[in-house]
Formats: structure tokens, C-alpha cells, sequence
């Protein structure tokens, strides 16, 4: 899966895009995808690689005023911690919910 969210994470990762290079639809769906890889997937490199391009995703909609629902990724946050899960993912999830 890294090459497919790598792809997906390579044109969201600029924080200089200011205009938007798709539509507000699209990147709603493509972070309901994502969090679903993130959320049910047992394979760390595919976490690993789906919560990068999140947050990549989440800045670009942050600058273009797109509303993504975060209510996943707070039930997922509520259960884990440095015991079940990495600090680096664990990091990059709290920089997106705060």
C-alpha cells in the first residue's frame, strides 16, 4: 500500500499549496479512506504511511476551510497509548487533534 498513500501523501504535502488542487468532496472521502486504513489495519507500515498522509491532508484542509471529522481518529486516541502503539504515530495523531 505505500506506493498508493505515498501517491496520495506526495500531492497534499506542500504546506505552500495555497489554492485548491482538488475538490473539498474528494479530500473528505480520501481521509475517510485513510483514517479506515489507519483505524482497522493490522499492518504497521500501512498505519504507519495512512496517518502521514493524514496529516498532510489535514493541513491542506485546514488552509482551505474543508471540514474533516476527527470523531474516529478521537475514539482511536482514547484507547491507545505508548503501551499499544508507537510514539511517532501516536504524535502524529495528536498534532492533527489539536
Amino acid at each position: 500500500m505505500y506506493e498508493l498513500i505515498g501517491s496520495i501523501r506526495d500531492v497534499f504535502s506542500s504546506p505552500y499549496i495555497s489554492t485548491s488542487i482538488v475538490s473539498p468532496n474528494l479530500v473528505k472521502e480520501l481521509w475517510i479512506l485513510l483514517t479506515k486504513v489507519f483505524i482497522y489495519s493490522d499492518i504497521y507500515d500501512n498505519k504507519f504511511d495512512a496517518i502521514f498522509a493524514m496529516d498532510d491532508i489535514y493541513l491542506y484542509s485546514r488552509g482551505q476551510n474543508i471540514k474533516l471529522c476527527l470523531k474516529d481518529l478521537e475514539k482511536w486516541r482514547e484507547k491507545h497509548n505508548k503501551n499499544n502503539t508507537t510514539e511517532e504515530i501516536l504524535e502524529c495523531v495528536d498534532d492533527i487533534l489539536i
